[in-house]
């Protein structure tokens, strides 16, 4: 009888031990943090956005003054009451073509920038040249000679240098066409045909306000 109540003694406590340990189970999966990646997993990313702003400036409206050239002029044959001569012209002096530059904005990608739709415009003028003699069948006469030429344009390379505040403009050719006039042989006049001339190219200080 004694060793049946000892028997059902051990039996209950390895009972309450084995409840004890899956209480104990329990507790611990009620407070281990939730599983990572797998199925069932949420993952947050933060994307943060940038915005490049590109720099631009403003080119106002300008006039430069082109600085003076040398032109040759070809020969021409002078007839004048029935005597006739050839005329060499010297070398001139010509001032320079006005470089005209629109207003506009340009994104600034480098230090220097191309500048477009720039025009130089060389205006309809007359030079005193020189002197020419005739003297032909007890004839003589002795005159002033004058190049009245026509308006000429071009559109020279130009660029702006952004870091120097300057506008760079290229050499240009224009092509000129006109006459000499000869006041003192009854104010005699002869075409002149079509030449290149070239005007050497400069630079100028320009205001750039931001764009």
């Amino acid at each position: 009888m004694l060793r049946t109540t000892q028997q059902g003694a051990r039996r209950a406590t390895h009972l309450a031990v084995a409840a004890l340990a899956a209480a104990v189970m329990i507790g611990l999966s009620a407070c281990a943090p939730p599983p990572t990646g797998g199925s069932g997993s949420t993952t947050t990313t933060s994307t943060t956005s940038t915005t490049t702003t590109i720099p631009t400036i403003s080119i106002p409206a300008t006039t430069l003054a082109a600085p003076s050239f040398s032109a040759s002029l070809p020969s021409v044959n002078v007839s004048y009451l029935g005597c006739g001569g050839t005329y060499n012209p010297p070398g001139i002096t010509i001032n320079g073509p006005s470089v005209n530059i629109p207003a506009q904005s340009l994104t600034v990608t480098s230090g220097v920038l191309p500048l477009p739709n720039v025009q130089a415009t060389l205006a309809a003028a007359s030079i005193n040249v020189s002197s020419f003699r005739l003297s032909c069948f007890g004839i003589s006469a002795s005159t002033g000679v004058v190049f009245e030429y026509g308006a000429a344009t071009a559109s020279p390379v130009t660029t702006v240098d952004v870091v120097n505040g300057s506008v760079n403009v290229g050499s240009t050719t224009l092509t000129l066409s006109g006459r000499l006039r000869f006041p003192g042989l009854g104010n005699l006049s002869v075409n002149v045909p079509s030449f290149s001339v070239t005007v050497p190219g400069f630079s100028a200080p320009i205001s750039l306000p931001a764009g």
